[in-house]
């Protein structure tokens, strides 16, 4: 059932005729009070990665902009076919990934780097160290395996290898409020046991419930867009296309399989390594059902065991430990079918300015009556996108999955 809700200033005998805002049925009798039961409002999210933890920058800009260390490339591949066995002319895709020096392999063939020349590469007398010269198909990989220099022979340049930057913009977030003072000072159920007026207890509910909740959904499901004096700014969150690198979709809505969970964790540590890549994986409930489903064919009991647990909360892999982080929100916006590999440690919360963070107060009438809000203007940073993949697409239908507690 939903709840009664009225965006207009709160009278307390405007009785829901004419966009009034207090149903008559609110008004005191005598019923037991409900102030605690409110509907769930889980922000698992926001909670992991903190509240504004990120300081201010020194100048605001609309554009908050970050940047990530890049390792050296390791590989590129032939931008050419190398149709014969003695040329010494290798044209590659990314000249600056080499130096004279290099050793790189081609198929079984080795070559070295003897000059570089934008993406020409002039290699050594082939075969090089006792491969076998051979042809090559263009995009062939080109592994990079070292560098050997001759005696005597003059330092070459090396590639400089730098990072790469992305960007968020600001959102301006603003609720207000307005109550008559008949409103303040006369309770219905929801507000006769508050301590203090129902102004004060608006601002709560705003700040630990509605406020949250958004901003949640804004790191879920955010895309980033500049704005204008009329038209505003918005934060991109993790649907922003360049803030997550490997995005897979499940083929034909088939079942999610762990097969498809350790590729996605393969491709993942590929880009990164152990260490960085995201380890907490965000998911709906049924989501974490699924994934629990292909371990419970090795659940164990004994006759003494006198509970039993159907749920599993990490897995242990080669690639680390992945713990769960259940998201109700993800259901709640229609993103059941998606499943993400997060490090927590690189999304944080970042105020416009000093003085943006969230804010509360009261604001200037000439009337009986209260206005009040709660404000910010923040934007979250996403550091590197190569730590974190999603899964989507896949099917959320209990009957494919058959173990499923």
């Amino acid at each position: 059932m939903a709840a009664t809700t009225s965006n207009v200033a709160l009278n307390q005998y405007d009785v829901a005729v004419s966009g009034g805002t207090t149903p008559s049925n609110l008004f005191i009798r005598d019923v037991p009070d409900w102030t605690k039961l409110l509907r769930r409002t889980d922000v698992p999210l926001l909670k992991a990665i903190g509240g504004l933890s990120g300081s201010a920058p020194k100048v605001p800009m609309l554009k908050a902009e970050w940047g990530w260390g890049s390792p050296d490339p390791m590989a590129d591949v032939l931008g050419a076919a190398i149709t014969d066995t003695s040329g010494t002319t290798i044209t590659a895709t990314n000249g600056a990934y080499f130096q004279i020096g290099t050793i790189f392999r081609v198929d079984e063939e080795d070559f070295l780097v003897t000059n570089v020349s934008s993406n020409t590469l002039t290699v050594a007398t082939r075969p090089f160290r006792g491969s076998t010269a051979a042809t090559h198909l263009n995009g062939a990989p080109m592994y990079i395996t070292g560098i050997a220099i001759a005696e005597n022979a003059s330092d070459p340049l090396s590639g400089i290898t730098q990072g790469e930057v992305d960007y968020n913009y600001h959102e301006i977030i603003i609720f207000n409020w307005q109550l008559s003072e008949r409103a303040k000072v006369t309770p219905t159920y929801e507000s006769r046991n508050f301590a203090g007026d129902r102004f004060s207890q608006e601002l709560k509910k705003k700040m630990n419930t509605t406020a949250p909740i958004y901003l949640e959904r804004m790191l879920l499901d955010g895309l980033r867009s500049q704005g204008t004096s009329t038209v505003p700014s918005t934060m991109g969150g993790l649907r922003q296309p360049s803030y997550i690198t490997t995005r897979t979709q499940v083929a034909g809505s088939a079942p999610l399989t762990e097969t498809a969970f350790m590729d996605m964790a393969q491709t993942i540590y590929s880009l990164v390594g152990q260490d960085p890549m995201g380890k907490t994986i965000m998911l709906t409930p049924l989501v974490k059902r699924i994934v629990n489903s292909w371990y419970n064919d090795s659940r164990r009991s004994s006759s003494t065991d006198s509970k039993m647990s159907v749920k599993w909360d990490s897995i242990d892999t080669d690639f680390g430990t992945f713990t769960f982080l259940v998201n109700y929100q993800q259901e709640q916006i229609g993103r059941a079918n998606q499943l993400y590999f997060l490090n927590l440690d690189d999304i944080k919360l970042r105020p416009y300015a000093s003085s943006t963070g969230w804010s509360t107060g009261a604001i200037a009438t000439n009337g009986w009556f209260d206005r009040g809000f709660l404000r910010a203007d923040v934007t979250a940073i996403f550091q590197n996108p190569d730590a974190r993949g999603q899964l989507y697409g896949f099917s959320t239908a209990t009957a494919d999955y058959p173990a499923l507690a």
